[in-house]
């Protein structure tokens, strides 16, 4: 038999073939997958725009109507407290020496410019009108403070305006709008006042230009620091000026408490009013007629924001501030090495007022309120602003007797309030 020769290659196609038979590769049009990938997303995309437009279209439309039902009740009004600085070394690194050197009056004076145009957003002008206006006379007016935002009110601080049968209250903003007010609460002791727009009442423009004070703390302000005065330091028209502060450790005594003032070497008059503000911008004192007529000076005197916060926020909550009318002083270490206690002297007691009508005289020593320790009228004031009008504390302390020595007394003493409550 005749044996037939196969070429190489086709064996080793056919062998190729068998070997890798099992293999099957199918290849798909990915064109078509794709585009209907991307007309998925764009789909996505396009209902998700749709929905976005109409939600937002929806909310506009409605806030109006809504927030008048659902914002009834204002939050409560919170004046944030003092946070503890870092006390910076008392020798100051050379490289930070010699960068404030650096430093020049002009970019000193850009900052200060800067900070008092932001700052100025939050003084209005307060002042007393005729219901039917009197175009011969000038309604009075002092500068005001926006304070806080409580979500249905726009609050302001101020001195405090008596009206009269006929008049009302106008709060007049930067654009030059003015909006009815009506008194939140008022305080007699440091003759301050908070007063309420309602924000409904307020119009865009108004809104756009003003803007809430920013608390900062009086306690960090120290002799020589640059300060920034707004509203009407001289009592009439509006003003700002740049100055520092020349005593850092003066207060002024009233009724229940001791208050540190920050003075400046700024003009001002007996009339004046407004706010005073660090370099950051931050209000750090409270102009007030009362302060200014106690000190007859010339220069601008406000009250430390740190030592009043607790009073402001009262206010702003409308609450009255709790009264006892005692007049003290701190027991110095010098009296006490002539024999007094510890503690607060009383030197006069108002006339018709809870401590009066507990039986504490003047001369007393007032050592403590509730069981705890007092050391100054400023612990005293404290302490007695927590409590509630109505309410009754006890207070311990020692009256010197006839021999000169000092015995032991006690008082229940109800908190009261220098102004009737609504």
């Amino acid at each position: 038999m005749e044996e037939k020769d196969i070429p190489q290659e086709e064996l080793d196609g056919e062998k190729g073939h068998e070997e890798y038979s099992f293999l099957q590769e199918v290849i798909k049009d990915e064109t078509v997958s794709r585009k209907r990938l991307k007309v998925g997303i764009l789909r996505l995309l396009g209902c998700g725009a749709v929905f976005g437009a109409a939600a937002s279209v929806v909310f506009c439309a409605f806030t109006p109507w809504l927030e008048p039902h659902v914002n009834n009740n204002p939050e409560q009004v919170e004046i944030p407290k003092d946070e503890e600085e870092e006390q910076p070394d008392k020798e100051p690194a050379e490289e930070e020496k010699k960068k404030s050197e650096e430093d020049s009056y002009r970019q000193v004076l850009q900052t200060l410019n800067t900070e008092s145009i932001r700052a100025r957003r939050s003084i209005v002008s307060v002042r007393r009108a005729a219901d039917e206006e009197k175009k011969e006379e000038e309604p009075e007016s002092t500068a005001g403070i926006l304070i806080a935002d409580n979500g249905k009110e726009l609050l302001i601080l101020s001195d405090y305006m008596a009206v009269k049968e006929g008049e009302h209250i106008e709060v007049a903003f930067p654009d030059g709008s003015s909006y009815a007010a009506a008194e939140k609460m008022r305080d007699s002791n440091l003759g301050l006042c908070v007063y309420a727009v309602l924000r409904e009442k307020i119009g865009k423009t108004t809104w756009s230009g003003i803007k809430t004070a920013q608390i900062g703390s009086s306690n960090s302000v120290k002799n020589g620091d640059t300060v920034i005065v707004l509203g009407r330091p001289y009592g009439a028209d509006e003003a700002s000026g740049y100055g520092v502060v020349t005593v850092d450790e003066e207060y002024i005594e009233l009724s229940d408490g001791c208050f540190k003032l920050i003075s400046t070497n700024i003009a001002g008059n007996d009339e004046g009013s407004g706010a005073i503000f660090n370099r950051r911008g931050q209000l750090v004192g409270v102009i007030s007629r009362l302060v200014l007529g106690m000190e007859g000076n010339r220069r601008v005197v406000g009250y430390g924001i740190s030592d009043i916060k607790s009073s402001i926020e009262l206010l702003s909550n409308g609450s009255v501030i709790p009264y006892t009318g005692i007049c003290g002083m701190d027991v110095t270490e010098e009296l006490e090495d002539k024999g007094m206690p510890k503690g607060i002297y009383v030197k006069e007691v108002e006339p018709d007022s809870p401590a009066m009508a507990a039986g504490i005289q003047s001369g007393d020593v007032i050592v403590r309120i509730d069981g705890q320790n007092i050391i100054s009228m400023s612990n005293y004031h404290s302490l007695l602003i927590h409590k509630s009008v109505g309410t009754q504390f006890r207070l311990q302390g020692l009256r010197q007797g006839a021999g000169g020595e000092y015995v032991d007394i006690e008082f229940n003493v109800i908190v009261g309030s220098r102004i009737k409550i609504k």
